[in-house]
């Protein structure tokens, strides 16, 4: 991470008091009180008549309106402007202050200043990040980006800021200071200092403004990118008439599609459920190929925003002296080294790959139509299977045919979604001694009226922070479900006395700190339901989302550090993703699954049989499903690698892809452009790898801590007490270390990322 931003991120057990070991009337209320809670989260979600009368009561209580998230400057545009240049006004202060810092008093307090001035350059941009992305108001959302891009240019001058950089450098070799200061403060000095060496702050003054200049440009562009990534290149796709008739396609799909003005060719869109349709039930694999291909092109000014975003980090990493991007990003990471995550992900593809073979071969001797006896090598499979095959074959083979799908649907009934966010409260509550409460969000303080507040309140501290929950479907919302931090959990600051835009809870001690603020944002679809009710039934795929998304939130929550740079998932990048994909293997185990479901009529819980079936349909194609992640990992290693700055303008990123995806082999796309539509390649870049390195620590700490019990608060203290309250801390092959009980990995570097390598099932 630069300095002063994040890109976005048991010693003992603790045994829970049965209910019915409460004495008396106390147990009665007791139960009383979180049946009462556990209702009422069901109904904010489920019940949308309850949430309208709710919200009128809401308004009518109290017709005085705050600004979004309870800070007051947010309920207008014009306010967040102001907010905006308050804080840099803020921020100047601090520089000024800092830079004067000469006595000893003042030096013991540089790294807390420093992360002051941290905390309110984040509060700005870590929201209109997440403004730009969501709100529904274009005006707010364009008052967002050029918000984001004056403070972020401001950071970006702080980075080499050399008086600032000499001042940290001489604190932290000043012993008799730093014997006084906490770890905390020592551990944010050190990550400051590294991030100003990775500006190039000992570069001469015209190199500095050239990466300030780079860093701005890379900003811009890479959000572009972002922004850009759901368009196809065309939406219509045309297919001779004559072709499609011969194909042996089902009548009853041709028939319901249109055809050009010649009358010669169908005209299939490039969205929605037509060209789905095709793909599953077209024999002719040509036709498969072309629809296929064209789902996953994108417009050539997309590929050429790519290659600008890659030109522009390349010559930023020669700037720095540095071989590579990769290189730049990865020398405070876990990983340590390019050749590091290299090593990691052609270990991972050498045992995935015959695997992923295997699950192919069925495919491969349908096409050829060999008999079993005939034998197969994985080449001859691979070069053979291609993935416009695979939908076609899935739902020739009952993966996804109408059947399977028809019980999927069954599945769902069990499934609302005040169900899961039901169920996800008493699963934290059981492992980490913490639950999800339904509180009333004041009129302005949420971006569109489908957004419901919930307050994490700790069984030992009370509230610990809040979630807001963004989960409905809304024109123009994003597509892709995210976590964004609003606002991390801190200590307050001495002579913090301006509190007025910040939400406040109290630690244990009695002091005060900063909520951590939350925002899940999805994309779950009602349906109308026999009774005439509209209420969200979610896939299991959709609850593995959910669960993912609340992995983020939680390491927010209880990474409480004293100081920002450190909280929650302000940590190493190939760590961040360690809760939320932990989480994942919650939502696909049987018995929390049970535990949450329960028939939105008829209130029972979801039949094992049906969720056995689905659990073992998920392993379907498993491995390829890795290789295919172990494949874009490696695409954001080459994309990010060693390029000679003579041949920078010849960077072809799709050419890149294309040989890279014939070089690997499975499901080989040498056809489409998809590479601009990787989206991570710009918020992961050279680091996507991460995905897949806590996929396998995950797997490893599931089977460890909670295999047995997935309810288990032993389980949930060592997870929390060694990896998430650290936030940003402790070294994260520390954390490793002390969940396994291998002190030896605690070092990092090649043997440890082979232990890790050794992966699990994924």
């Amino acid at each position: 991470m630069l300095l002063f931003r994040n890109i976005k991120s048991i010693q003992r057990s603790f045994v829970r008091i049965p209910r019915i070991l409460l004495s008396g009337n106390a147990a009665q209320r007791s139960y009383s009180k979180v049946a009462s809670e556990e209702r009422e989260l069901e109904r904010l979600f489920d019940d949308s008549i309850y949430w309208k009368n709710l919200s009128a009561n809401q308004k009518s209580d109290d017709s005085k309106s705050t600004g979004l998230f309870k800070n007051p400057y947010l309920a207008s545009t014009e306010g967040l402007r102001q907010f905006s240049r308050d804080s840099l006004q803020k921020a100047h202060g601090l520089v000024d202050i800092l830079r004067n810092s000469e006595s000893e008093t003042e030096k013991l307090s540089y790294i807390m200043n420093l992360d002051r001035l941290s905390d309110t350059l984040c509060r700005v941009i870590d929201l209109c990040e997440f403004l730009r992305s969501t709100h529904p108001d274009q005006e707010f959302v364009e008052t967002a980006q050029a918000c984001h891009e004056e403070m972020f240019e401001f950071m970006n001058v702080l980075n080499t800021d050399v008086i600032l950089c000499n001042k940290l450098k001489a604190v932290l070799e000043d012993t008799n200071i730093t014997s006084k200061l906490s770890d905390e403060e020592r551990k944010v000095g050190e990550i400051l200092l590294d991030d100003f060496e990775k500006s190039g702050i000992y570069m001469k003054a015209g190199i500095r403004d050239k990466f300030i200049d780079l860093s701005q440009q890379i900003s811009v562009v890479g959000q572009d990118f972002i922004n850009n990534t759901d368009f196809v290149a065309k939406d219509i796709i045309k297919i001779k008439c004559e072709e499609l008739d011969k194909s042996g396609m089902s009548k009853l799909i041709i028939n319901g599609l249109n055809r050009d003005i010649t009358g010669k060719y169908y005209k299939i869109p490039a969205y929605g459920y037509a060209p789905i349709q095709i793909l599953r039930s077209c024999p002719d694999e040509d036709i498969r190929k072309v629809i296929w291909t064209a789902l996953h092109n994108c417009p050539s000014s997309q590929t050429m925003r790519l290659n600008q975003l890659i030109k522009l980090r390349t010559v930023l990493s020669k700037l720095l002296g540095r071989q590579s991007y990769s290189e730049y990003q990865l020398d405070n990471k876990m990983a340590g080294s390019p050749e590091n995550v290299n090593n990691f992900i052609n270990t991972l593809m050498n045992v995935t790959k015959p695997l992923a073979a295997k699950e192919l071969e069925f495919i491969a001797r349908d096409k050829l139509n060999a008999p079993d006896t005939r034998k197969m090598s994985d080449l001859e499979i691979l070069s053979l299977v291609r993935p416009w095959d695979k939908n076609f074959f899935t739902y020739k083979y009952g993966t996804e045919n109408e059947e399977a799908l028809l019980r999927d649907e069954q599945l769902r009934s069990f499934f609302t979604l005040g169900n899961v966010i039901n169920g996800l409260s008493d699963l934290f509550n059981s492992i980490y001694g913490i639950r999800l409460q339904p509180a009333a969000a004041q009129p302005g303080e949420t971006w569109s009226p489908d957004v419901r507040r919930l307050d994490v309140i700790s069984e030992k501290e009370g509230i610990i922070g809040v979630i807001y929950c963004d989960l409905f479907e809304r024109a123009g919302k994003i597509s892709n479900p995210a976590h964004f931090t609003v606002c991390c959990s801190r200590q307050i600051y001495p002579n913090e006395n301006d509190l007025s835009t910040i939400q406040i809870g109290q630690n244990s001690d009695g002091s005060t700190f900063q909520l951590p603020v939350i925002s899940l944002v999805c994309n779950f679809s009602p349906v109308l339901l026999p009774n005439s009710k509209r209420v969200c039934l979610l896939h299991i795929s959709e609850i593995e989302t959910l669960f993912h998304e609340m992995g983020h939130a939680m390491h927010s929550m209880l990474g409480r550090t004293r100081l920002q740079n450190i909280s929650g998932t302000r940590c190493a990048t190939d760590f961040v993703e360690l809760p939320s994909i932990l989480m994942e293997h919650f939502a696909r185990d049987i018995r929390v699954l049970e535990k949450i479901s329960k028939h939105y009529e008829s209130r029972e819980a979801a039949p094992k049989a049906l969720l056995k079936e689905y659990l073992q349909k998920t392993k379907f194609l498993q491995h390829c499903e890795t290789y295919s992640q172990a494949k874009m990992a490696m695409l954001d290693q080459k994309l990010h690698g060693t390029f000679d700055v003579a041949d920078i303008e010849k960077i072809d990123c799709v050419t890149i892809y294309q040989n890279l995806e014939k070089e690997l082999q499975v499901l080989v796309d040498d056809e489409s452009n998809w590479c601009g539509r990787f989206g991570h390649l710009f918020g992961y870049g050279a680091t996507y790898y991460s995905y897949l390195f806590d996929r396998a620590i995950a797997a490893k700490v599931w089977n460890s801590l909670f295999k047995e019990d997935p309810y288990s608060r032993t389980g949930g203290e060592k997870f929390k007490e060694s990896v998430l309250k650290w936030g940003g801390l402790r070294n994260p092959w520390s954390c490793i270390a002390e969940v396994f009980e291998k002190p030896e990995l605690s070092k990092g570097g090649a043997e440890a990322m082979a232990y890790i390598g050794e992966a699990d099932d994924l």
